[in-house]
C-alpha cells in the first residue's frame, strides 16, 4: 500500500514564493568602500600620497636651484658688462649708445707699456762656447693675455743670476714688435755674448719707458 501524502493545492496564479524562516538571523555584511576597513586609507593610497609629497618637495627644490644658477648668470653677465664696456664697445660699437644714456664712459683706459702682457713658461737656453767665449742662445715667446691691443715695450732684458741666486749682469735686446692684439703672441730670441759662467738661471722682463 501506498502512503498517501496531503498536498496542498497549488495556486498557478500565483508568483510569489515563501521561503520558511528556520530561526537563522544571518546579518548582511556591509560592502566595503574605497576607504577600506573602518574608512582607514589602503596602503598603496598611502604610498601613492607619499611620492606625491615627495615629488612636489624634488619639485620646489629643483626650482630653487635653478633660480641660483640663473641669479649668478645674471650678475655675472651685468659685471662683465659694466668692467669691460670698452672691450664690448669695440666688438659692437652700437653698445656705445647704451652706455651713454647710462652716464658710463666707454673710452679705453691708458695702459702702461707690458701691462696685460705675459712672458710665457720658461725660455728654451742652450749655452755653446765660441773660442774660449760663452755664449747664451735664448727663445720664448710673449703673449697679450687681455681681449684689447697693447703696446710692447721696445726694449726686453735678461738677468742673470748665480747659484747663490745674486744678479751677475743683464742683457738687453730690442722687442720684434710694438703692439699685440687680443691674445696674440710673439717669438723672441737673443744670444747672450760673453756670459758670465756662473750663470744658473735667468729671467726675461720688460724694460718699461720709467725705468730706462
Amino acid at each position: 500500500m501506498r502512503p498517501q501524502l496531503d498536498a496542498a493545492p497549488v495556486d498557478e496564479d500565483t508568483d510569489d514564493v515563501e521561503v520558511p524562516d528556520f530561526g537563522l538571523d544571518v546579518p548582511t555584511r556591509p560592502r566595503r568602500g574605497r576607504g577600506g576597513r573602518g574608512g582607514r586609507t589602503p596602503a598603496s593610497a598611502r604610498r601613492r600620497e607619499r611620492g606625491r609629497a615627495q615629488r612636489s618637495r624634488k619639485e620646489a627644490g629643483s626650482g630653487l636651484v635653478g633660480w641660483g644658477v640663473l641669479a649668478v648668470v645674471v650678475v655675472a653677465v651685468l659685471a662683465g658688462l659694466y668692467f669691460l664696456r670698452a672691450e664690448v664697445v669695440a666688438y659692437f660699437p652700437p653698445a656705445e649708445r647704451a652706455y651713454d644714456m647710462v652716464g658710463l664712459d666707454t673710452e679705453p683706459r691708458a695702459t702702461v707699456p707690458g701691462e696685460g702682457l705675459k712672458v710665457l713658461g720658461n725660455p728654451t737656453v742652450a749655452f755653446r762656447d765660441d773660442d774660449g767665449v760663452l755664449v747664451i742662445d735664448i727663445e720664448g715667446e710673449v703673449q697679450n693675455v687681455t681681449r684689447t691691443s697693447r703696446p710692447v715695450p721696445q726694449i726686453m732684458r735678461v738677468v742673470l743670476f748665480d747659484e747663490a741666486n745674486s744678479v751677475l749682469t743683464e742683457w738687453k735686446f730690442r722687442s720684434p714688435v710694438g703692439v699685440l692684439g687680443p691674445l696674440d703672441k710673439f717669438p723672441y730670441r737673443t744670444s747672450i755674448i760673453g756670459a758670465p759662467r756662473e750663470t744658473r738661471r735667468l729671467q726675461v722682463t720688460f724694460v718699461i719707458p720709467e725705468q730706462g
